[in-house]
């Protein structure tokens, strides 16, 4: 009985990992650009008029925002990098910040001309990552720690 058990977990297990591996073919269910300035339209309380000239620009905002990321890295070759690479990582990151306050300054503009500057200010100081609003210098909580 108790083998029976341990095949039928093992069964269940490696069919969710099966799973897990063919949802690249199922629509993702992550981040959408049209939910999220919906979402922050309704946060700073604007009307419609407001609404309909706000949305377009903040996710015209979001997407260039995006495009200002790193690339992810491979997991587990930071060891095995050359200074020239680690040089040049860390090069990518200051152009990476610089391009995005560049960002952040042009649409700044933009966005006076379509809410007040308390709107705007909200709007720059949304609610941040987990672990964002941490003190400068504080510790991270171990993986796996949530609040």
């Amino acid at each position: 009985m108790r083998k029976l058990m341990v095949a039928v977990c093992f069964a269940l297990l490696a069919g969710g990992t099966v799973q897990a591996q063919n949802g690249s073919e199922a629509p993702r269910r992550g981040w959408n650009p049209e939910m999220v300035a919906k979402r922050m339209s309704e946060r700073l309380m604007l009307g419609d008029e407001a609404s309909a000239k706000f949305i377009p620009l903040y996710q015209e905002y979001m997407q260039k925002l995006a495009e200002c990321r790193m690339p992810r890295r491979q997991g587990g070759q930071e060891a095995a990098q050359t200074d020239e690479a680690i040089d040049e990582r860390i090069q990518q990151m200051f152009d990476a910040q610089e391009k995005r306050l560049k960002v952040q300054k042009d649409y700044y503009g933009k966005f006076k001309e379509v809410l007040t500057m308390r709107q705007v200010e909200q709007l720059y100081n949304r609610a941040q990552a987990p672990g964002r609003n941490r003190p400068q210098g504080a510790p991270r909580a171990p993986r796996g720690m949530n609040r």
